[in-house]
């Protein structure tokens, strides 16, 4: 059943806990706006809440609903089960979904799941993960997508002072890539699957730095640990563009007082193993089954021309210039890829308001990249005119998991509706890289003028 507009429980409880997270926010701000990374507080907690009504109301009254209101719907289905069985309510959330079944618990009290929801395991898990939240809704989209918000929003800022407190870059470019990005924005901080991917990146991600610099604790390192399983049953693919830099760096941090023969040697050594382990990934049928590189090309292959020439899909399409993805195509084609998920849309390959907003932020990240480009006096690798390690590091882990990512992402994606919504998470970390060299050229002009 389609959820076409927001009904009288969504704007009563959405109104009423809207104006109890803002009443603490404003707490919060005034506790410690003596703080300079508070000037951001408040601009980025009304930006989510902004960004996360509108993803709701376009969803809502566009298209009927979508993924985002089954979530809803699933989730509220699984609190009707706990009030008619606690027992089998538990055993709901600790198993997985039987595929084109559903169990006979489910009833006309209960209501049923969306079967297109419930047989994808990892779809399901949303409802599942939102049904504690939903709880406290009390069945209110709007309220339990407000939840979302207000959870996204929390680790974001996380995110942001752990990088404002790890990196020698200005407050305010990290503050403009973490905290304001209209595509992070929209697609990752409401109920949707990108909202607990996204953040569950930044949790393993300020995890893994923390527990590289013996910073962490327990509490840090369980979190890494549940971040990492979100990912796993979400998207796991986003596993290999996340552990491969963290490995690279992990074996440059082991030997950087070494000579210079042994540094060569063993990151040699630590790339090979690297590059390796992507070429078991793709080729171990024993283990991986379905990601065996044969079965890789073949997925590939079907989600491209399936998002090419399937008229039920609808949005513009984009075309990397192949027939077909195939082991060569697949090589040939990674700097198209790339350079697809990071600059496109095009401006004027914009059909609707949303992409005109997507063709707008690409521009505004090639006239960065190539303004930065034309800098004469930087001629010099990046990485190599930083001083400070922290900041290289994270830099160097960046600049690869962007480049991983944003390959498979233009590779697969094949509509620029679906594009917009898998690169939100490269974006980023691919501006903090950018706003990096900036702030570098600014340090260099001021020492120039002094």
């Amino acid at each position: 059943m389609k959820y076409t507009q927001f009904t009288l429980y969504d704007w009563i409880f959405f109104s009423a806990y809207l104006i109890l997270f803002s009443l603490i926010t404003i707490l919060i701000y005034l506790k410690n706006k003596e703080n300079p990374e508070y000037r951001y507080f408040l601009p980025h907690f009304f930006w989510k809440i902004l960004m996360g009504f509108a993803m709701a109301y376009v969803y809502v009254y566009n298209y009927g609903g979508g993924d985002t209101t089954a979530y809803w719907q699933g989730a509220d289905t699984l609190n009707n089960l706990f009030y008619e069985s606690p027992l089998d309510y538990l055993t709901e959330i600790f198993s997985s979904p039987t595929k084109d079944y559903i169990p006979h618990y489910y009833n006309q009290k209960t209501g049923v799941p969306p079967m297109w929801i419930y047989n994808e395991p990892n779809s399901w898990f949303i409802c599942k993960l939102s049904s504690p939240l939903s709880f406290f809704s009390f069945k209110s989209y709007l309220a339990l997508n407000l939840f979302y918000s207000i959870l996204t929003t929390i680790i974001s800022w996380k995110f942001f002072r752990f990088l404002n407190s790890y990196l020698s870059i200005q407050s305010k470019y990290i503050a403009y890539a973490i905290l304001f990005i209209p595509t992070v924005g929209f697609w990752c901080t409401g109920i949707m699957k990108d909202s607990v991917t996204y953040a569950s990146l930044l949790v393993v991600i300020m995890g893994i730095f923390k527990i590289l610099n013996k910073q962490s604790s327990f509490i840090v390192i369980i979190s890494t640990l549940i971040g990492l399983s979100f990912i796993y049953v979400t998207r796991s693919f986003l596993l290999l563009p996340i552990l491969i830099p963290v490995f690279i760096l992990f074996v440059f941090r082991l030997n950087k007082n070494k000579p210079a023969i042994t540094k060569f040697l063993t990151r040699l050594f630590g790339i090979s193993i690297a590059l390796s382990s992507i070429v078991f990934f793709m080729s171990s049928a024993s283990f991986l089954g379905e990601f065996t590189s044969e079965n890789l090309t073949k997925s590939a292959n079907t989600i491209y021309l399936d998002f090419q020439n399937n008229t039920n899909y609808t949005g513009k399409r984009y075309n990397l210039g192949i027939s077909e993805v195939n082991s060569t195509t697949m090589v040939t084609v990674i700097p198209n890829a790339i350079l697809t998920t990071i600059y496109r849309p095009f401006l004027w390959e914009a059909d609707n308001a949303l992409m005109v907003i997507n063709g707008l932020e690409s521009s505004i990240f090639l006239t960065l990249t190539l303004s930065i480009f034309r800098r004469r006096r930087e001629k010099a690798n990046l990485i190599n005119l930083i001083d400070d390690t922290k900041t290289k590091n994270f830099l160097i882990f960046s600049l690869l998991f962007v480049l991983i990512l944003a390959y498979f992402v233009g590779l697969t994606s094949g509509l620029f509706g679906v594009l917009a919504r898998l690169k939100a998470p490269i974006l980023p970390f691919f501006l903090l890289y950018i706003f990096s060299k900036v702030d570098r050229n600014r340090k260099q002009n001021l020492t120039i003028s002094e």
